[in-house]
C-alpha cells in the first residue's frame, strides 16, 4: 500500500517546521546548542499538537553526527530579535535517517498503554545501562506515560534522577494531572499549546497546495475550527473531505461529510428571524437540528454589537466577522439576549426530548415572534409615568344641595356583576395547571410547548379556557388534533377532578376595559344613593 496519511507524510522533519510551538524550539534548540541536555523531558499537552514529532527532532538533533556550526544546522531563530539559536538536525547523516525511518536502535519508542507493569519498567532499567551503538545519546520516547501503573512509576524513580550519561528521557502525556509529584520534580517539564486556527489553516493550505487540491477558504476555515486546536486531527479531516468530493472540496460537502451545519446555513437563520421568515426557518431546522454552533454564533452577535476590538474574543476569518457584523444590525442588545436565552434553554431541553425538531420549531417560532413583543423594561417604564390625561372641569352649580344623610348599605341591595367576566383562576387551579403541563412534557414536549404559550383565562364548570394572541393563534389547530385530545382528557380528569374540555379564544393585547367611573366605584365601597337636584 503507497497511500501514507497527510499526518505522517507531511510530519516535521526539523525543528523550523514545527508549526505553533515556538516557545519549545527555542528552549530545545538552545539546550543542544549549548550542549545542556536535561536527563529527562516530560511532553504534555493536548492530542496531536507534535509532542511524539518534537521528541523524535530532538532525539535526531541530539545524535546528528555533523558537528559545529556550519554542519550542525544552527540558524538564526525565524522573527526573533534577540541572539537565539535554532538547531536544525541535518537529515542527510547516518543516524538522522535511521531515526526519521524508524529503525534506529538507538531511539526506542515505548508505548506506555501497553507496557504498565512493574516487570517492563524493570526491564527497560536492564537495557539502559549498554551504551548507544552509532550514536552520542541512546533516547527512550515513552508515549501515553500516564498509563504506567504507581508501581512502574516508583521503579523508574531512581534511573530518572541518576541515569547514565548516555542516556536521555523522553516522556510524553496528554494528562500531565495524572503524573507522581515526584516523576514531574524529576523532568523539565514543557507544556505544548494547542496549534492556533490561522496557523492550522497555513500549514493546511500550504499542504493543499503540494498536492494541488482546490478547497475553498470556508471549508479550510472549517476544518481548522473543527480541530479544536489539533494539527493532526486537520489533516485527518482534510483526507477524510477529500476522499469524499475528491480534488474539490465544498463546504457543502463538508456539511453532509460531518453532520455540521455550514456558515450558510446560520446566516440564513438569523436572516430569516430577522425577516420573520417562517418558511425559511423550517426549512432549515432540520438541518441544525443537532448542531450546537448556533448558539456560538448568536454569541458572535451579540459581542460584535457591543465590543469595539473583538480581535481576541473571536477568531474568525474577516469574511464571516462582516458577515456577522451585518447580522447584527437587524437586533437590538435585548433582541439578541432573548435570542440567546430562547436558545440556551433549548439546548437544554433538546437533550431528552423524543422529537427535538419539534422543539426546535417552536423555538424559531419564539424567536420570530420576538419582535412583536414589548420589553417588560418598557412597560414597567410606562407604568411609572403618571398620566397626562386632562378632564374638562364641569360647571359649577348655581347653588350647592345640601347632602343628605344616608343610612349603612342593605344587605337586601342586588350585588351587581360587571358584564362579561368570569371568575379569574384561583391559586389551586393555577397550580393544578402548572402540574398538568409538567406532565404532558414528560410525553409530548412540544404539545406541552404550545400549551404554554397559551393564557389560562379560567376554569369553569366543563371547560378551562386559554387565550392566545393573534401571532401564537396558529398553535390553536396544532393542539386540538385528536391525538392531543385523547392525551390531555384523563389528565384533565385527574388534576381537576371532573371531565373538561379546552376551549380558545384568539385576542390582542389591547387597551384595558375602561374602568367603572370613579362615583359608581365609591357607591359600591360605600353604598348610598346618587341625589340629582334641579
Amino acid at each position: 500500500m503507497n497511500f501514507q496519511v497527510s499526518a505522517r507524510k507531511w510530519r516535521p522533519q526539523t525543528f523550523e517546521e514545527v508549526v505553533g510551538q515556538k516557545h519549545l524550539i527555542r528552549v530545545l534548540s538552545n539546550s543542544v546548542s549549548q550542549g545542556e541536555i536535561a536527563q529527562a523531558y516530560l511532553f504534555s499537552g493536548t492530542r496531536g499538537v507534535g509532542k511524539t514529532t518534537v521528541a523524535r527532532i530532538l532525539a535526531k538533533a541530539i545524535n546528528c553526527a555533523d558537528t559545529g556550526e556550519r554542519l550542525a544546522g544552527v540558524v538564526p531563530l525565524a522573527g526573533a530579535t534577540c541572539p537565539a539559536r535554532r538547531v536544525v538536525p541535518c537529515g542527510h547523516c547516518v543516524s538522522c535517517k535511521e531515526i526519521s525511518e524508524n529503525r534506529s536502535v538507538d531511539v526506542i519508542e515505548i508505548d506506555g498503554a501497553s507496557n504498565t507493569s512493574v516487570e517492563d519498567v524493570r526491564d527497560l532499567r536492564e537495557k539502559v545501562k549498554y551504551l548507544p551503538l552509532s550514536g552520542k545519546y541512546k533516547v527512550y520516547i515513552i508515549d501515553e506515560v500516564h498509563m504506567l501503573s504507581n508501581a512502574a512509576f516508583n521503579a523508574l524513580l531512581k534511573t530518572l534522577e541518576e541515569p547514565p550519561k548516555h542516556l536521555v528521557f523522553i516522556l510524553a502525556t496528554t494528562e500531565a494531572h495524572k503524573i507522581p509529584a515526584t516523576i514531574l520534580s524529576r523532568c523539565q517539564h514543557l507544556i505544548f499549546r494547542r496549534i492556533s486556527r490561522i496557523e492550522i489553516e497555513t500549514q493546511l493550505r500550504k499542504i493543499l497546495s503540494e498536492k494541488n487540491i482546490q478547497m475553498p477558504d470556508r471549508v479550510v476555515t472549517f476544518i481548522a475550527k473543527a480541530a479544536e486546536g489539533s494539527l493532526r486531527d486537520a489533516l485527518s479531516l482534510c483526507d477524510q473531505a477529500i476522499s469524499y468530493s475528491g480534488k474539490n472540496v465544498t463546504e457543502e460537502d463538508l456539511s453532509t461529510l460531518f453532520g455540521r451545519a455550514a456558515g450558510t446555513t446560520f446566516h440564513a437563520l438569523i436572516l430569516g428571524i430577522a425577516k420573520k421568515n417562517a418558511d425559511v426557518l423550517l426549512g432549515i431546522a432540520r438541518e441544525i437540528e443537532n448542531d450546537g454552533d448556533w448558539i456560538e454564533r448568536l454569541r458572535h452577535l451579540l459581542i460584535i454589537k457591543n465590543v469595539k476590538d473583538v480581535s481576541l474574543l473571536i477568531d474568525l476569518p474577516d469574511e464571516e466577522k462582516n458577515e456577522i457584523e451585518k447580522e447584527a444590525d437587524f437586533f437590538s442588545p435585548a433582541e439578541m439576549l432573548s435570542l440567546f436565552a430562547i436558545f440556551a434553554k433549548l439546548q437544554d431541553d433538546i437533550r431528552n426530548a423524543p422529537r427535538p425538531h419539534l422543539l426546535l420549531e417552536v423555538a424559531l417560532m419564539k424567536a420570530v415572534l420576538l419582535a412583536n413583543l414589548t420589553p417588560i423594561e418598557k412597560i414597567i417604564a410606562e407604568l411609572r409615568v403618571p398620566s397626562q390625561e386632562t378632564f374638562p372641569l364641569l360647571p359649577r352649580a348655581q347653588q350647592a344641595a345640601p347632602l343628605q344623610k344616608t343610612g349603612p348599605p342593605q344587605d337586601t341591595l342586588p350585588s351587581q356583576k360587571r358584564a362579561g367576566l368570569e371568575p379569574a383562576p384561583t391559586q389551586d387551579t393555577t397550580a393544578s395547571w402548572k402540574n398538568l403541563l409538567q406532565d404532558v412534557k414528560k410525553t409530548r414536549p412540544n404539545l406541552a410547548s404550545y400549551l404554554d404559550q397559551g393564557i389560562l383565562l379560567a376554569v369553569l364548570e366543563r371547560t378551562i379556557k386559554l387565550r392566545f394572541t393573534e401571532e401564537s393563534s396558529f398553535l390553536i389547530s396544532l393542539i386540538e388534533k385528536e391525538e392531543n385530545k385523547k392525551l390531555l382528557r384523563p389528565l384533565l380528569k385527574h388534576y381537576f377532578g371532573r371531565d373538561l374540555s379546552l376551549a380558545f379564544e384568539e385576542s390582542n393585547i389591547g387597551a384595558p376595559a375602561a374602568a367603572p367611573s370613579i362615583v359608581e366605584e365609591a357607591l359600591r365601597v360605600f353604598g348610598g344613593e346618587i341625589v340629582k337636584t334641579s
